[in-house]
């Protein structure tokens, strides 16, 4: 049983890339961070900042946007589904729990491609226009990483949004969202952004440059503190979205 259970989940994967193949999902997961890069670079060329904090900068507003792409790309996604009625997310599965995993399973892979891309791209292009990194390649992978891990729960709670309201719901939420990672990122921040899944992707990231530029690091008890809150709410959170999916019957979303 398990074995078939697991065989279901993969062919609900290899499904959601079929049914994205003809949408603008791949290309939007190309193109906002090519564009993101560009822009930039453009304006690094001639800005006076030193090169960790252009680095710092472009990281800090990767992460605060990313929210606002994820509830965009979601919206995208289960809009799709709810013009086919919900039957190819809702009815090819024995198992309840696998069309939802593998939606968000397809999505959140796509996203560590494209941060991958837009992390990789970045430090590629200001290699080419300065001659130098600033940051080792290493680093740069932990970054992406840091920021993809960071994002997981945010497809999750979008899908949630989507398929329990509509996209609008979604897209109002991933602004908010935008916001609140801007405004944790200041002294507003401080012994709260640890309890929204939008805000750890901008203050785990500007700990790891600050530490390697040599800024200082937090210290070692706020850092498993934080890392416990994060797990206990993210696994309070898959719980939760997957206890209330089995029960779901394809209830339409309409704005």
């Amino acid at each position: 049983m398990e074995i078939n259970v697991w065989k279901e989940l993969c062919g609900n994967i290899k499904g959601e890339l079929l049914k994205m193949r003809r949408t603008l999902l791949p290309w939007l997961h190309a193109a906002i961070p090519m564009l993101g890069i560009l822009v930039f670079l453009g304006y690094y060329s001639f800005a006076a900042w030193n090169d960790e904090g252009k680095i710092l900068g472009y990281i800090q507003v990767l992460t605060i946007v990313l929210p606002m792409v994820v509830s965009v790309i979601c919206s995208i996604s289960v809009e799709m589904e709810e013009k086919g009625h919900f039957q190819t997310f809702l009815g090819v599965s024995v198992c309840k729990s696998n069309p939802l995993l593998a939606k968000w399973m397809t999505l959140s892979g796509m996203g560590l491609l494209s941060i991958l891309l837009a992390v990789l791209g970045f430090a590629a292009g200001y290699w080419v226009m300065k001659g130098r990194t600033v940051l080792f390649i290493t680093e740069y992978l932990l970054l992406a990483l840091v920021t993809w891990l960071c994002s997981v729960n945010l497809y999750l709670i979008h899908l949630l949004l989507n398929l329990v309201f509509s996209k609008i719901v979604s897209l109002c939420v991933g602004i908010a969202e935008l916001l609140v990672a801007a405004l944790f990122l200041t002294g507003l921040g401080e012994g709260r952004w640890q309890f929204l899944p939008c805000s750890w992707g901008s203050r785990w990231t500007e700990y790891l440059i600050q530490y390697w530029i040599g800024n200082g690091a937090a210290p070692e008890g706020a850092v498993m503190r934080n890392l416990e809150i994060g797990a206990g709410i993210t696994f309070g959170l898959w719980f939760v979205v997957f206890l209330w999916f089995y029960f779901y019957e394809g209830k339409q979303c309409r704005d």
